[in-house]
């Protein structure tokens, strides 16, 4: 059973494979630059340290380096479950039936250590990851002004905590911090997330259809979505 007397949302990072460890930066300031974006929070180093920088307005103080195997087990592991209850309850983020806690895994530690992805976790009062949302940015010269928001997952035990609306409202005010003027999304047509996107000021851009194909083999549509933040 899930228990949330306050909310807690915070980012997390992964290093490249094979190096460093999993690290929650503290909330500071600083003006580091990613190469190519205005007010980047930095992309891992060559050894597999994340250079400094901003990790949005939205991070809580006090957060501390996780620096043993075990923390950066554990983490993955929450991820790995949240994902598998998602995909179980019918999510359509991937996969057409759930993978197994090993993919999972392994899924999840690729992800977080790929340098264009920032991610944030919320977590349950034991410490547990129990949601997590995403942003993808791009190292194209003519899209560093926009990022995509990706693996909006919360573990059904955990909904109704507003770690949705939370995550998505931490994600625009990092973007709004790095520079960003144009997020993008996209979800199944007629989905729970459809509607509160809607509701949270997203604009519809239109629907795919036969976009992605879920269990028992039919496809089903997605719909695209934008929100303009405007330009720092």
């Amino acid at each position: 059973m899930v228990t949330v007397t306050a909310m807690r949302i915070e980012p997390l990072t992964f290093p490249a494979p094979g190096g460093g460890a999993l690290v929650s930066p503290p909330s500071r300031g600083g003006s580091a630059v990613r190469p190519g974006r205005p007010g980047g929070s930095g992309r891992p180093g060559q050894d597999g340290r994340p250079t400094p920088g901003r990790p949005g307005p939205s991070a809580p103080a006090g957060l501390s380096l996780l620096d043993s195997l075990a923390a950066r087990t554990a983490d993955l592991s929450h991820l790995a479950d949240v994902l598998i209850d998602c995909v179980q309850g019918g999510a359509s983020v991937g996969w057409v039936k759930a993978p197994t806690k090993e993919a999972a895994t392994a899924w999840w530690s690729a992800f977080l250590a790929d340098p264009e992805h920032r991610t944030w976790v919320g977590r349950d009062d034991s410490g547990r990851i129990v949601a997590t949302a995403s942003l993808a940015l791009t190292s194209k010269d003519n899209g560093v002004h926009r990022a995509e928001v990706v693996k909006l997952l919360v573990h059904r035990q955990a909904r109704g905590h507003r770690f949705a609306p939370g995550l998505m409202a931490t994600i625009e005010r990092f973007a709004r911090t790095e520079g960003l003027s144009l997020l993008t999304l996209d979800t199944e047509t007629g989905s729970l997330a459809e509607s509160l996107y809607r509701r949270w000021g997203w604009t519809e851009v239109g629907a795919v259809p036969g976009f992605a194909r879920v269990a028992g083999g039919a496809l089903v549509s997605t719909t695209i979505f934008y929100k303009q933040l405007g330009a720092r």
